[in-house]
């Protein structure tokens, strides 16, 4: 049994559709449509495909046909169902979004009320007076020498009465390709770049209005839908001049009317506007309809689909459609303007307010430089709120530094190998060899070598012999040896500072963008603080090499308790090592004189010298290495970089509070694009707010 639905009810879901459709209008007329796409249709076509009929048929209104003028500027059209005492015509001018105050009110005063019909003549007046309100040419104007050829205003005609759907949409100038004393080739590129602006809204539904007489692939307002629509979701096909189709080619259009040739979502219509002949002898709206009516009954056309032929099934069509549509956007319209909204509060708040005297700019640096120092205090601390290795993750970066350096410095660092202590000296070298050897030790690369570092020192100890006894060591050798052995520490501490400097200025960059939105004022800043931060970074390259300095061009100095005990235990384990190449093993009785048990420690001169450089050169290069990583860690990377003194904390509150008037001007006084990015932003946040009160007073 079919539930029977009430008057009532119908009037409530008029009123419902009435509410959604008409908060989508307000929206358009408020502005939001520059910031956010709408769902909206929109009609396209060519001048010669019937657009102006379709749009006669549609509103019964006498748009111009054959007109050698094309349009330049968009027009609203907007249905709504109302009482027959309430039947009327209202048109009007929505001003572009960047009309100012005195334009708004110009065009204000474009304001038409009809009662009744509109005949052709008094709705051609009308739309020269639109034309001329929008400072565009009409027809005998000076087309040659006009500043204006098209305009950003919309003219909306508002048509009120009991026979219409609740429906709105947007008609675009129609394309066309012959160019005319009135319409000229670049005329005709901009009509099409509107149309494409339109057509390219996810959120628009493309009502695309074809010419049935040629051929489908060769019409351009199609190849422009299905550009931007190309699985054809969105548009509606509208197959106009149906009865001009000669006979024999009419299977051609019903197999498209049909959707079979390109398939759309909401399918193709068909209609059968008045023709020039019909309008000049007289055939009125009401005989056009009932002629259409009559044509699509005839063979072959009666094949088609009843609800998808004819104005009034199109009219009821795109209603349902455009209801439709709005209800399944409304939702993430609405999250939308919300989201936009809160961007933009916060690009205002960003720019704050009008910077012209010097306390409002050192207002605004101030609070600039605040927002940068806390967030710099946080990414020293490790406090994050970013995710992966962002460049604002700074502790995390210097730390990953400092662990490459430091293992860099424990195998690399040397420039030759420490010996084990049971590991005997090599063959000794002849005068002729030891000349030769000696040369290439002044050719060692910073890359190292595989040179035995016994045959290095003897060699080298050989060759800076003085007047000291046999057996003793020139005290310049170790220094000497020590320099060579850590020749390496310069390049890989350089390195080591150049990566914590990249990370410094990547980590500056990222924070300078998050904390100041105004890239005038962003570039004024890092131009002023670029020369603190070269010549911190300067201090912090010359505490390297003071560093350096201290280890490798002084005398060789540590009140480590380590350097002792480490060259002690090589001692033992070199006496040790010793007796077990004596036969002598731990844990064994063996009997030994005196005699023995000193001839198994004796050594020549040389060779305890040797070994004695050699132990000792190990015992206090490891003591160095560490004493020489922690320095370069703490005196110039978090001293000079990461402290207050540093790059990273060179823009804070105090550096703002110091500068003098002047420089402060240079810095944040206001120029007229960020005045002017200012007003445009309040605006639009007007214009959300406005939107969104709308948006809560319907529920979908």
């Amino acid at each position: 049994m079919t539930k029977k639905i009430s008057r009532k009810q119908v009037d409530i879901e008029n009123e419902a559709r009435f509410n959604l459709l008409s908060i989508i209008d307000r929206f358009r007329e408020i502005g939001v449509s520059e910031d956010i796409s709408l769902p909206q249709i929109v009609v396209v076509g060519d001048q010669s495909s019937g657009k102006s009929s379709l749009l006669e048929g549609l509103t019964s209104l006498p748009f111009p046909v054959a007109s050698e003028l094309c349009t330049r500027f968009a027009t609203q059209i907007v249905f709504r169902r109302s009482s027959a005492q309430e039947e009327s015509i209202h048109v009007s001018i929505i001003p572009a979004v960047n009309s100012d105050q005195d334009r708004k009110n110009d065009l204000a005063r474009f304001d038409h009320h009809h009662d009744g019909e509109l005949s052709e003549e008094s709705f051609a007046k009308l739309l020269d007076e639109a034309a001329l309100y929008m400072g565009l040419p009409t027809i005998g104007g000076d087309f040659e020498n006009i500043e204006k050829r098209f305009s950003d205003d919309v003219l909306k005609i508002e048509l009120s009465g009991p026979e219409h759907p609740h429906i709105s949409f947007v008609d675009c100038p129609g394309l066309f390709h012959n160019p005319t004393k009135y319409q000229t080739l670049e005329d005709a590129a901009i009509i099409k770049g509107l149309i494409e602006s339109y057509v390219k809204n996810p959120r628009t539904i493309i009502m695309a209005v074809m010419n049935s007489l040629n051929n489908l692939a060769n019409q351009e307002v199609f190849r422009i839908a299905k550009a931007a629509d190309p699985q054809g979701l969105r548009t509606v096909g509208i197959m106009t001049k149906c009865d001009a189709v000669q006979k024999g080619d009419e299977m051609g259009v019903i197999k498209i009317a049909k959707n079979e040739t390109e398939r759309l979502l909401h399918g193709w219509f068909c209609v059968r506007n008045r023709s020039t002949e019909e309008i000049n002898s007289g055939v009125t709206i009401e005989m056009r309809h009932i002629k259409e009516s009559e044509f699509f009954k005839t063979k072959p056309w009666s094949s088609l689909d009843k609800k998808h032929v004819g104005i009034h099934s199109l009219k009821v069509f795109l209603g349902n459609l455009l209801h439709q549509h709005v209800a399944n956007e409304f939702p993430s319209l609405r999250k939308e303007m919300e989201s936009l909204k809160a961007r933009q509060k916060k690009r205002l708040e960003a720019l704050g307010a009008s910077r012209q005297t010097p306390q409002d700019q050192r207002q605004y640096l101030t609070r600039i430089a605040t927002a940068h120092r806390a967030k710099a205090v946080d990414a020293l601390a490790g406090r994050y709120t970013e995710a992966g290795r962002h460049p604002l993750k700074l502790r995390m970066h210097t730390q990953d530094a400092k662990d490459i350096f430091a293992k860099k410095m424990s195998k690399e660092g040397c420039l030759m190998k420490f010996r084990n202590t049971d590991e005997q000296l090599p063959t000794e070298l002849d005068d002729e060899q030891l000349e030769n050897r000696l040369n290439s030790y002044e050719s060692l690369e910073v890359s190292g070598t595989d040179t035995n570092i016994y045959q290095w020192i003897r060699d080298l100890y050989k060759a800076s012999r003085g007047t000291e006894l046999p057996g003793h060591v020139n005290p310049t050798v170790i220094e000497q040896l020590f320099r060579q052995l850590t020749i390496k520490w310069e390049p890989i501490a350089e390195s080591y500072i150049a990566n914590v400097v990249k990370r410094i200025a990547a980590f500056n960059d990222a924070l300078f963008e998050k904390s100041c939105y105004d890239k005038t004022i962003l570039k004024r800043i890092c131009s002023r603080i670029e020369p603190l931060i070269k010549r911190s970074i300067e201090e912090g390259n010359s505490s390297l090499q003071k560093i350096l300095e201290d280890e490798r061009a002084g005398i060789l100095q540590t009140a480590n308790h380590y350097f002792a005990e480490n060259l002690e235990a090589s001692r033992k384990e070199r006496a040790i090592s010793r007796l077990k190449h004596s036969g002598y093993a731990t844990g064994q009785d063996h009997t030994i004189s005196f005699d023995m048990l000193v001839s198994l420690g004796h050594r020549s001169n040389e060779e305890s010298a040797v070994y004695d450089i050699h132990d000792t050169l190990k015992a206090y290069y490891k003591v160095a290495l560490k004493r020489f990583t922690d320095n370069v860690v703490v005196q110039v990377v978090e001293r000079s970089f990461l402290s207050e003194r540093g790059p990273v904390h060179i823009f804070n509150p105090t550096y703002v509070a110091e500068l003098p008037d002047a420089d402060l001007a240079a810095i944040a006084a206001e120029d007229y694009a960020t005045s002017s990015e200012r007003t445009e932003i309040r605006f639009q946040i007007e214009r959300l707010e406005k939107a969104l009160e709308l948006a809560a007073t319907v529920s979908v």
